[in-house]
């Protein structure tokens, strides 16, 4: 068993577990910056996950399936906003909602469709390839756990990193994030409030099919019924961790990969129960959840009191 946690096998499977995780708590971290707390990411990511697939199947072409996909997790987060931000409904009583429509929705549609309400493997659905990075390919080791992977992982990265520029090096980030701030002070600076979440609800809806779409057409071929299995649950705890930070957000799904990996090794090596097994990554996120809010807690009582000290001099 430790000899396979130090596998590049291991490793491989880190990196691909933490994909639909890593794109959810993107989508987690951008609405985080504008104030909303999206409780709809696990349904928007099913949604999508299924209109991929049948925009792939029906029109045997995958930018089919990803435009499908990609305006499905759009208008799904729009449609979150409208009710949320235009009618002034409780944003997490729209987020069950939507995921309450997509649990039962997704199945309505495969059936009608396929004449099952488990998966879609009669539909001849197309998959994002996997790449192999031709310089990274070559070295020892390394080759064998960053090259190979699916496009969507390789995108999911690119995302990461094209995010926290947004966020911290240009003036949209600055005005997102002056939104989740103060909105008062936001609109007196001129900044429109609901444009700002309406973007941020888009490019959240963006990410979540990604996530949603890695899960049917590259980790699997097809879709099935409950396939975001909490992921999206687990982006608003990556988030929580993250505090809106897409760096800090991928680091935290990076530690799901990793012990989601650890389960699926456990399964293979060892005799535990395999229900025990199946928890332990949502165990562990939730002790280093609470560590990590402790730690937050006492440093945030040290600045206190240093600034009382420093007042009181």
């Amino acid at each position: 068993m430790l000899a396979s946690l130090f596998s590049t096998a291991f490793w491989f499977q880190v990196l691909a577990s933490t994909t639909p995780v890593l794109l959810a708590t993107l989508g987690a971290n951008i609405v985080h910056n504008v104030g909303i707390f999206n409780l709809g990411i696990e349904g928007t990511m099913l949604i999508c996950a299924l209109a991929g697939v049948l925009g792939s199947a029906y029109s045997q072409n995958l930018i089919v399936g990803m435009l499908c996909g990609i305006l499905a997790g759009v208008l799904v987060s729009w449609i979150l906003g409208y009710f949320a931000l235009i009618m002034e409904a409780p944003m997490n009583s729209c987020g069950v909602a939507i995921n309450l429509f997509a649990a039962g929705g997704t199945i309505f549609v495969l059936s009608t469709l396929t004449g099952s309400r488990v998966t879609s493997t009669s539909l001849p659905s197309l998959m994002f390839p996997s790449v192999r990075i031709p310089v990274i390919d070559g070295i020892p080791v390394a080759g064998d756990i960053l090259s190979g992977h699916n496009l969507i992982t390789y995108l999911s990265w690119l995302m990461m990193a094209l995010t926290w520029i947004l966020l911290y090096r240009t003036h949209l980030g600055r005005s997102m994030r002056a939104v989740g701030e103060n909105e008062e002070s936001a609109m007196s600076a001129g900044i429109s409030v609901n444009r700002m979440k309406f973007l941020s609800l888009a490019m959240c809806g963006l990410f979540c099919s990604f996530g949603g779409m890695y899960l049917s057409m590259a980790s699997l071929r097809s879709f099935t019924a409950d396939m975001t299995a909490g992921r999206g649950y687990l982006s608003l705890a990556m988030n929580a961790m993250s505090q809106g930070n897409p760096i800090l957000g991928a680091a935290s799904s990076l530690l799901y990969g990793f012990f989601n990996s650890v389960t699926v090794y456990l399964q293979m090596y060892s005799n535990l129960d395999l229900k025990l097994i199946s928890a332990m990554p949502y165990i562990f996120i939730i002790v280093v959840l609470f560590v990590v809010q402790r730690v937050r807690r006492i440093m945030k009582k040290r600045w206190l009191a240093q600034t009382a000290r420093v007042l009181n001099n």
